[in-house]
């Protein structure tokens, strides 16, 4: 028994380290260190015995100092907790443990996941929850019997050089006994009552309305993650060229109407309007605007009123995993934004954007209502800012400046260089935005091929300018980033987009899969007329006319099982994300319905069985019928006969065929000679308590029952070669059972 708490009490560990991997903390090392070293412990018991003593005594010590200095350089609370309880199922897991030890070590074990369970809605965890609750129920089971067995014992104390007995045996013969003393059909019982109590508190979860655990703990701001997409507010040369190697999912679009889309959309994250020479970022002036936006709201306006629109996909209900961005993907314009509760949003409908305050700790899930797909976007703003810019100059700090959309590298090597591939470009002339997007495209794709790494050239100039001036091909930031300066060299305001552009369609629960390997970044020229159009230069990712586009929008269906497997979090989204009790009031009202309607069905099938048995009954019965009925019941009970016995008879043989070492038709016809002259003896012993005499005879019959019961004993019991000769043992038993009766 104390092997197999060392067995479950190991296991409960790993399990309560494996839930930390859905925490974003800087601990996975150490959970990596913590559970090989545990799983060492755990398949060799004498590991512990061999570590010195002192090592033990110092170790609660070591921890608590490592904590405190973790605390001191760390100014994140959550994380250190986390690496301390680390440390402390590391310690309890690998030292041996009495009852007190094995409650903390639970105790421990709990905390991982509780605090795993808050930061986190991901189906996987849910697995490993089923799973630790498995083993601390399996672990009390096995403490309290050992409490039961050894009242005030007390835990063995780790040695140098001595292990416990129970750690000295090998694993063979702990299964084998395990296996002699399990009772299997309590085990099974066991496991039908868990998985009873797991479906009907599934049920419970999925009918009860839920609230954000995360904000009701306050643990968001304990802890902090750092975005993987690389779109936050500045856009490096080669995030986006990183981010292209990552194939997880960072987002998932539920649409409510199937149709495919009429187009591939662009998942409009962030727009960068001032220009670095490391790349481009959102200018002071547009930050400060989007914060003056800020309100703690749960649903948001977009487009302006009495607009005439071609909405598509229905209601787009769309899951962000944690760690893509404080800003929210939007396919397009829109009408209305839905958060799931209320919090703070910052918004800025003339850029079609939509942010968090912070960056969500958790999956982070909205609605949008009238979607529309469009490449432009009106802004009726900027031409008057420019204008108002061209009268008056000086301008206010805590507003965008439009001119920053005008603005590139400066100095005069980058000018003679752009200036070079304007003139190859334009051939001096002043050509509208849209027709020289298209040109400037197709001079960047001639020039440049695609590429995820690349090699710029040595020389002067920003390291935009110097690619330009080469041959060496490049990634969308570079295209991107070349035709923005182009375009602000010739006159027109542009812009630097990024988000994610694509997705592919689940084959099996019908919505789009968008990854981080869609990750994209294009442009947006202001066409000086009211609205900014969008250009990808990339090579590839153009807009493609007509049919083209469709065909490209309905998107290879994802059927691997990868798909499949994503498909499974998709439905515990639906299920756990509600933006109201609809679903749940639906789902209830089917099962009443459902449970109702059975009823019904079987009261109207007992009623007309019993109908049709009462008629049958009260029918006329005359010889002919009376007789064919008695010959139905005697056939039916033959044939009920003949299932039994035949029933019996394949487990007699399947248990011989299984095992047929433990099957010997000899033993097993003694013991049923046992049992047949042992209810004789029993009913002559009830009629001597009734007072008869025993006569002579039945002295004389005893005698013989008392030999042959002796003799079926030892064919049963004894081995072979004691063994009389076994069918005239058979005989003397069946002559002996009929005089008995006599």
């Amino acid at each position: 028994m104390r092997r197999l708490k060392w067995l479950l009490g190991g296991a409960l560990a790993l399990v309560s380290l494996g839930t930390v991997f859905f925490l974003d903390v800087e601990a996975l090392g150490l959970v990596g260190v913590a559970g090989a070293v545990i799983l060492a412990a755990l398949v060799w018991p004498r590991l512990p015995s061999r570590v010195p003593a002192l090592v033990w005594k110092l170790a609660v010590p070591a921890i608590i100092l490592a904590a405190a200095a973790d605390f001191y350089f760390n100014p994140e609370t959550l994380p250190v907790l986390i690496r301390l309880a680390i440390l402390l199922v590391l310690y309890r897991a690998t030292a041996y443990r009495g009852k007190r030890e094995d409650l903390q070590l639970i105790v421990l074990g709990l905390f991982l996941v509780v605090v795993a369970g808050v930061l986190t809605v991901s189906l996987g965890f849910a697995f490993l929850l089923l799973l630790f609750t498995a083993c601390a129920l399996g672990f009390l089971f096995v403490i309290t019997l050992i409490g039961a067995a050894e009242p005030g014992g007390v835990a063995a104390l780790p040695t140098a050089g001595e292990a416990p007995a129970w750690a000295r045996l090998g694993w063979a013969k702990v299964f084998a006994r395990l296996r002699l003393v399990a009772d299997w059909r309590l085990l099974g019982f066991a496991a039908a009552l868990f998985a009873g109590v797991v479906g009907v508190s599934a049920l419970l979860f999925l009918v009860i309305p839920r609230f954000e655990i995360a904000s009701g703990f306050f643990l968001g701001k304990y802890i902090t993650r750092k975005s993987r997409t690389g779109f936050t507010e500045t856009l490096k040369f080669g995030d986006v060229s990183e981010l292209i190697k990552d194939d997880s999912v960072a987002l998932r679009a539920d649409l409510s109407d199937a149709t495919p889309l009429p187009e591939v959309p662009y998942w409009r994250l962030v727009v960068l309007d001032e220009y670095s020479p490391q790349g481009f970022k959102i200018s002071t002036g547009l930050k400060n605007e989007m914060l003056r936006t800020q309100r703690t709201v749960q649903a948001v306006r977009g487009r302006s009123g009495g607009r005439r629109i071609t909405d598509v996909g229905g209601v787009w209900t769309i899951y962000v995993e944690p760690g893509v961005s404080r800003f929210l993907p939007l396919p397009g314009d829109f009408g209305l934004l839905r958060l799931r509760e209320m919090q703070p949003v910052q918004t800025s409908p003339a850029l079609r954007l939509a942010a968090l305050r912070v960056e969500p700790l958790t999956m982070t899930a909205y609605q949008l209502d009238g979607v529309e797909l469009s490449p432009t976007l009106a802004d009726a703003r900027t031409a008057r800012l420019l204008a108002q810019d061209a009268v008056a100059p000086g301008r206010d700090e805590r507003t965008a400046d439009p001119r920053l959309s005008l603005r590139g590298p400066p100095g005069a090597v980058n000018r003679a260089v752009i200036g070079r591939a304007l003139e190859e470009i334009t051939h001096g002339k002043k050509l509208a935005a849209a027709e020289f997007a298209a040109r400037a495209t197709a001079w960047l794709q001639a020039k440049h091929a695609y590429a995820l790494s690349v090699r710029l050239p040595p020389g002067d100039g920003d390291d935009i300018v110097r690619w330009l001036d080469s041959n060496e091909p490049g990634f969308c930031e570079y295209f991107a980033a070349g035709l923005t300066v182009l375009a602000r060299a010739a006159g027109h305001p542009a812009r630097v987009v990024a988000g994610f552009h694509g997705g592919t369609r689940n084959a099996f629960e019908n919505y789009y899969m968008v990854k981080n390997s869609d990750a994209h970044a294009w442009v947006e020229i202001y066409d000086g007329r009211g609205a900014w159009l969008r250009a990808d230069p990339t090579p590839g990712n153009g807009a493609r006319p007509g049919a083209d586009a469709a065909r490209a929008a309905q998107q290879t269906q994802d059927s691997s099982w990868s798909a499949r497997f994503d498909s499974l979090r998709v439905i515990w989204y639906r299920r756990i994300v509600n933006f109201d009790s609809r679903q749940q009031v639906e789902m209830l009202d089917q099962v009443k319905t459902f449970t109702t309607d059975s009823g019904t069905r079987l009261r109207e099938v007992l009623e007309a069985f019993g109908m049709k048995l009462k008629a049958w009954a009260m029918a006329p019965w005359d010889k002919a019928r009376m007789v064919r009925t008695g010959s139905e019941l005697i056939i039916g009970v033959a044939t009920l006969w003949v299932l039994v016995v035949g029933a019996f008879r394949f487990r007699g043989r399947w248990r011989a065929w299984r095992a047929p070492e433990k099957i010997d038709p000899v033993r097993r016809e003694a013991g049923e000679h046992l049992a047949r002259l042992r209810e004789v003896n029993a009913g002559g012993e009830r009629q001597e308590a009734r007072g008869r005499a025993a006569s002579d005879e039945r002295r004389v019959t005893s005698e013989a029952h008392g030999g042959v019961v002796a003799e079926l004993q030892r064919l049963r019991y004894g081995r072979r070669e004691t063994w009389p000769e076994p069918r005239a043992v058979f005989r003397r038993a069946k002559r002996a059972r009929s005089l008995a009766r006599k």
